[in-house]
């Protein structure tokens, strides 16, 4: 995140260049910014001789060298301006507010397969709907192109609502509280997914959407598709507090993980295993969290009626099935905590 400074005036560059040196704000200087460095932005500081450009965004200053007039309150009507600054008087305030304001982000959890059928999204959701014990406004993300929407496993493929397809042809910047009102929801738990029907560009980054809704939430859930070196991913995996790697409890499902988990490593120090047990198998979930040299953060039931459930459409809250319930209330917890430590530090 970056303050913008949409001008052409030199006098006024020169001022938040100095500015920028003394209080080590990173500031993007143009006189027509694009759709990312405006979305990118915390607060965009407009001169008068650019305020035909068309910038819409959240939170404006008008910089003014000298004295107001008139116009002066005309163009800050024009932005929808939420303050103006005169320079020289405002110096002091614009060293203030240059700066990114100080704001206590939301958590933020990927859930990545380190196996097939380690049942990640089963997890995502789970976690999602029982987490809501221990944060406001959580939401779900989910950003496996490559399956169904998790729109379908909690019964709300039919509901209106944004989908990851509005925001990539998005032009402007918009606020976490835009975006989580305007998402479909179940039982307390936003969801930003894709449509089957609508493709997203390969070039769409979807990081500061993650960002926004952190700003907007106490808890976001990332559903990751299978690790890739891809760019895009890395730097989703980067915004992650913790991430927690999703295994069956087999030896082919292990020896699968942990080439995942060495890829991950490389870009996150905080990484946690989660089991899912699997009927026929006997390796221990402890013991297999030994052998790959990670947390054990939980191990996951696996029971058909979860299956009944969902193709029911009945979501979540009607799950109630002894250990896998008690399983996924417990890591909600434990993330609770983590959470309590982290802010804590």
């Amino acid at each position: 995140m970056h303050a913008l400074l949409v001008t052409r005036d030199e006098r006024v560059i020169t001022e938040f260049q100095k500015i920028s040196a003394v209080t080590q704000t990173p500031l993007v200087i143009e006189c027509e910014p694009n759709a990312s460095e405006l979305a990118n932005a915390y607060r965009v500081f407009i001169s008068p001789d650019c305020v035909d450009v068309g910038i819409n965004h959240n939170e404006i200053v008008l910089v003014v060298i000298g004295a107001t007039g008139p116009e002066t309150w005309r163009f800050a009507a024009q932005l929808s301006a939420n303050h103006i600054a005169v320079i020289p008087d405002s110096r002091e305030w614009l060293v203030e507010h240059l700066s990114a304001p100080a704001s206590k982000k939301g958590m933020c959890v990927g859930v990545i397969p380190g196996a097939g059928g380690a049942g990640a999204s089963i997890l995502s959701c789970g976690l999602a709907f029982h987490a809501r014990q221990f944060f406001n406004d959580v939401v779900l993300v989910d950003l496996d192109q490559t399956s169904a929407g998790l729109d379908i496993i909690l019964g709300i493929e039919a509901q209106p609502g944004m989908r990851w397809h509005d925001f990539s042809s998005l032009t402007g910047s918009i606020s976490g509280g835009d975006i989580l009102r305007g998402l479909p929801a179940r039982d307390g738990v936003a969801l930003l997914t894709h449509q089957a029907s609508e493709s997203v560009s390969e070039n769409f980054m979807p990081s500061s959407i993650i960002e926004q809704l952190r700003n907007a939430s106490e808890l976001v859930i990332i559903d990751l598709p299978r690790f890739t070196n891809q760019e895009a991913m890395i730097e989703i995996l980067k915004l992650c507090d913790i991430v927690y790697v999703a295994t069956p409890s087999t030896v082919r499902g292990s020896a699968s993980t942990k080439k995942v988990i060495a890829s991950i490593q490389k870009h996150i120090k905080n990484v946690e295993l989660v089991i899912r047990n699997m009927p026929g198998t006997n390796l221990d979930a402890l013991k297999i969290a030994q052998s790959l040299n990670v947390p054990l953060a939980g191990a996951i039931t696996s029971d058909p009626r979860i299956i009944e459930q969902i193709e029911q459409g009945f979501g979540f809250a009607g799950i109630h099935l002894g250990g896998f319930t008690r399983n996924l209330n417990a890591l909600a917890q434990r993330l609770a905590q983590t959470n309590e430590i982290q802010h804590a530090a």
